[in-house]
């Protein structure tokens, strides 16, 4: 009698942990919540990567590595900038290693502080390893920005196509001082219009705000941070 009355137990236990899974899940994907609100904080923390110029990183349980340069060159009245980023990163969530080659950068031409030419920021990486077939990335400048926004921080917008879904980063102002100099404060990281996520690098180490453990949106997430905080952003407004 005992023991049919442990096995109802943790059925009925078992049901209950389903249950707040499911719930966890649904609160991720609700809009009248803040974001913040429900994801997990996870500081980026250093670690020993494969050699002194690809340093490791952690970010909650997705560790990885990468190397990133960024380079420019100014001739009379013509101005370039490229950055480039290698990066690896895997977790349990993961078949193995996701290894992504990214690359980009813009250019304009000015005579007397006026543009005659501009090649728009632009930055792509493409994925290899254990990635999903359809992954893709790409990064751009945006123009919906209002000029306070244009003024606070410079305006991206980017696009990660990840096991069949869309996830969308805009630049937004997450945590941390409130002007950034030139550079861009963080980004919101959105699916079907939701919010799902972000990062913050305004601070001393960039804070990522994930999906909760066991959200089917938590690596796509992961995978978005990583890229945005490597990138050697190369513009300014």
């Amino acid at each position: 009698m005992k023991a049919v009355v442990a096995i109802a137990a943790l059925c009925l236990a078992s049901l209950g942990l389903a249950s707040l899974g499911v719930a966890s899940a649904a609160a991720a994907q609700d809009a009248s919540v803040h974001f913040k609100d429900r994801t997990e904080r996870v500081q980026l923390q250093g670690r020993r990567g494969p050699s002194l110029f690809r340093p490791g990183f952690a970010i909650g349980e997705y560790v990885g590595s990468s190397s990133a340069r960024a380079s420019g060159s100014a001739i009379p009245f013509r101005r370039s900038a490229q950055a480039r980023a290698s990066l690896t990163l895997t977790a349990p969530s993961l078949a193995g290693d996701v290894e992504a080659e990214c690359e980009g950068g813009e250019a304009r031409t000015q005579i007397l502080g006026i543009t005659f030419e501009r090649q728009d920021l632009a930055y792509n990486c493409a994925f290899s390893g254990a990635a999903p077939a359809d992954a893709a990335f790409t990064l751009a400048l945006s123009r919906h920005g209002n000029w306070l926004n244009r003024l606070q921080q410079p305006q991206r917008a980017g696009e990660l196509r990840w096991n069949g879904q869309v996830y969308r980063a805009e630049t937004r102002y997450v945590e941390g001082l409130p002007w950034g100099g030139g550079n861009v404060l963080g980004y919101v990281f959105s699916r079907d219009g939701v919010d799902i996520g972000g990062v913050a690098l305004a601070g001393m180490a960039p804070t990522f705000y994930l999906p909760p453990a066991g959200s089917a949106d938590r690596d796509a997430a992961a995978v978005l941070g990583a890229i945005l905080f490597t990138f050697q952003d190369p513009a300014r407004p």
